[in-house]
């Protein structure tokens, strides 16, 4: 604790612990001593004034250090910066399992989307490389039905999950990554069909400024800058990044750039949190959507905006966020400039899609346990070429050559309420949360959550979880039509109902957890047609039952062996589906197997592995209208680092065995790729 302030500052100093839930507490915002006094000294002093303490705790220290009695040798600890996830939406405690800052710099890994794919239970399917674009979904579910927080602020897309992972932020701000069951959101006044992810930024202790510079294979440039500064009580923080490449083959290439601005406050009584990024990405989109058109290119920006206020008050965690996501796409089917479009094409889609909320939550620990409740209100709006209903007047496209307008569009307002009670018996924890919703479009919805934990012992946790949750359909779900596909307006909510349990293991440098799940969904969405037809439809056509678990296990060392790391992920599904063929919900990972290593054989060098194996059940259909299935397919990354002064000089290799596989539909991901570059950090 770097300024001890006794005439601002109340200072602590105790011998033992009580272990009481209020405990650490009590010590928040507080100057704490912890030591060994003479007992008789200790509690003769404690029985006076915090004053009292600090003026004569010199003058103390010197007559126990006389005491023959108790004679002990006086030892000067160093300063620690005691953090704690935040009981917020900034920090779940519910989380099912997190990737650290120390993890995240054990993996080889250079962008966002490549760490979430090293996450147990997760399924990230990209269409490029270097986060151009890749559907993230977990345990079995699709894309559309999981969530993407941003320091819980929920930033997922009404038009399409897609573009979820718009998010501008670059690698070097994540602090940890959360996964978060679907069980857990009630808390928080969330729904999501399987539940959510939530990245979270980090907060640098001291002024730090961080710049990298790469390149490598397929003409490969990333560039990237950052700092923290503390401004009297707020640290200000900022990251810009900038990543192109030619393309790992025709019509892949990509140019995006994103700037991430951070301010925190941290009170007496409360904190702030203000956010505000933006991001632009331009890439070829090879075949993303069909593989009969080869020459797709796609244009995105995103503009993310929240402010979070957290106040103390009598007893009460207040809490309130204010967020707004914006969200601009243009689809080119026949990309301009490289090939000529044909007669028939009506030209490109344009979308402009935002979301606008207010969430308020309050809580309190009282006698019978700790209560939490609020509201949240949502508006979700988009204008669009090919989404929604006829407008009455058309709106220009913004950005845009003159001439192209919106045409139509829609927009939907939700609310909802929530409470949840924790009631503490002994070593139990017992939770129900209820949550209740209501959507201009869909009507009234509800969701619910049951859970209790456990400790076993001093390494041993148990906890488990039940409830019920849904998912809107988007509105590509409700509205999008083409030659080859035909939505539905009427289609309806899906619902899950779900269940886990988790046994959690740490001792010293080694953590373990397990984890065995089930979910029941009905009134599922998903674009199916039968066998006969050409035609996708939009449908709540099926039920489906999902069962698996996630095993994980991790070694942290301080010789040779940094970090050892494995995981492994089941899932199965059955569906009940009356004959259609689906193109989305069957296509999920079976087996996931990732293991990763971190080495330092000698000082200032670091040597990084990574291996992942993937077995992916359901098929895609090729060019010549064959269903094909997923290959099986064993990825290994590896990097090298070694600091020098401030500088960090790194190499990274990507898929080294050079596989040729396909994580959506018929669309290759890239072979053997090399980056090297030079980070520096001051």
């Amino acid at each position: 604790m770097k300024h001890l302030n006794f005439l601002h500052n109340a200072v602590f100093r105790f011998r033992r612990f009580s272990r009481s839930g209020y405990a650490a507490f009590r010590s928040m915002h507080r100057v704490v001593n912890i030591g060994r006094l003479a007992s008789y000294i200790a509690d003769r002093q404690l029985k006076k004034s915090v004053a009292l303490v600090a003026l004569w705790f010199p003058f103390l220290c010197g007559t126990a250090m006389a005491q023959t009695d108790d004679q002990l040798e006086e030892h000067l600890l160093p300063t620690l910066d005691i953090v704690a996830a935040a009981d917020s939406a900034q920090g779940s405690p519910d989380a099912v399992a997190v990737i650290s800052r120390v993890q995240l710099q054990g993996l080889a890994v250079s962008s966002v989307g490549e760490l979430l794919e090293q996450l147990p239970g997760l399924d990230l399917r990209t269409r490029g490389g270097s986060d151009v674009q890749g559907d993230l979904t977990m345990r079995g579910g699709t894309f559309d039905q999981m969530i993407v927080l941003l320091n819980g602020v929920n930033l997922n897309d009404a038009q399409t999950g897609h573009h979820n992972l718009d998010i501008p932020i670059d690698l070097s701000m994540v602090d940890r990554v959360e996964i978060i069951p679907a069980a857990a959101l009630v808390h928080y006044g969330l729904s999501s069909f399987c539940g959510a992810v939530n990245i979270v930024t980090g907060e640098a202790a001291a002024n730090q400024l961080r710049a990298q510079m790469a390149g490598g294979s397929f003409g490969q440039a990333h560039l990237s800058a950052g700092g923290t500064r503390k401004v009297g009580h707020w640290t200000l923080s900022a990251a810009a990044a900038y990543h192109r490449s030619d393309g790992y083959m025709a019509n892949t290439d990509y140019r995006h750039g994103s700037l991430y601005l951070q301010a925190r406050r941290h009170g007496r009584v409360g904190d702030w949190l203000l956010q505000l990024g933006g991001q632009t990405k331009d890439f070829g989109s090879q075949a993303f959507y069909s593989l009969r058109y080869p020459d797709q290119y796609e244009a995105t920006r995103t503009l993310v905006a929240s402010a979070t206020r957290k106040r103390y008050w009598h007893g009460w965690h207040l809490e309130g966020t204010l967020y707004g996501r914006l969200h601009k796409d243009r689809f080119e089917l026949f990309r301009e400039g490289m090939v000529e479009a044909p007669a028939w094409y009506g030209g490109h889609n344009y979308h402009l899609s935002s979301n606008a909320g207010l969430r308020l939550r309050a809580s309190r620990r009282w006698m019978a346990g700790k209560t939490t409740f609020g509201t949240e209100l949502r508006e979700e709006s988009i204008l669009s070429s090919v989404l929604g209903d006829t407008l009455a007047t058309p709106r220009p496209v913004y950005w845009e050559p003159e001439g192209h307008f919106y045409t139509l569009g829609k927009s939907r307002l939700n609310g909802n309420a929530f409470v949840e009670h924790s009631l503490f018996l002994r070593k139990v924890k017992l939770t129900a949360g209820l949550m209740g919703s209501y959507n201009t479009l869909m009507g009234p919805n509800y969701g619910y959550s049951l859970g209790a934990e456990y400790p076993i012992g001093p390494q041993w946790h148990l906890k488990g979880s039940a409830g019920r949750s849904f998912r809107l359909p988007t509105y590509t779900d409700l509205y999008y039509h083409s030659a080859t596909q035909v939505s539905d307006p009427n289609l309806k909510p899906e619902v899950s109902h779900h269940a886990e349990l988790t046994l959690r293991y740490s001792r010293q440098h080694f953590l373990a957890a397990a984890t065995l799940y089930g979910r029941h969904g009905t009134n599922i969405i998903d674009w199916v047609r039968m066998p006969e037809e050409t035609v996708w439809h939009s449908m709540n056509h099926a039920t489906i039952d999902a069962m698996g678990g996630d095993l994980q296990a991790a070694y942290r060392g301080d010789g040779v062996l940094r970090r050892l790391g494995v995981g492994y992920s089941y899932c199965t599904m059955a569906q009940a589906a009356d004959g259609y063929i689906s193109n989305y919900v069957l296509d999920y990972l079976r087996h996931k197997v990732g293991i990763d290593l971190m080495l330092s054989p000698f000082c200032n060098f670091r040597v990084k592995l990574l291996a992942d194996y993937h077995y992916r059940v359901g098929t895609y259909t090729d060019l010549q209208g064959k269903p094909q299935a997923y290959a099986p397919v064993l990825l290994f990354n590896g990097g090298l680092e070694y600091d020098l002064w401030q500088l960090t000089f790194f190499a990274e290799g990507y898929n080294l065995l050079n596989k040729e596989y396909c994580d959506y539909g018929g669309i290759l991901q890239p072979g053997i790729s090399i980056v090297g570059g030079v980070r520096l950090k001051m």
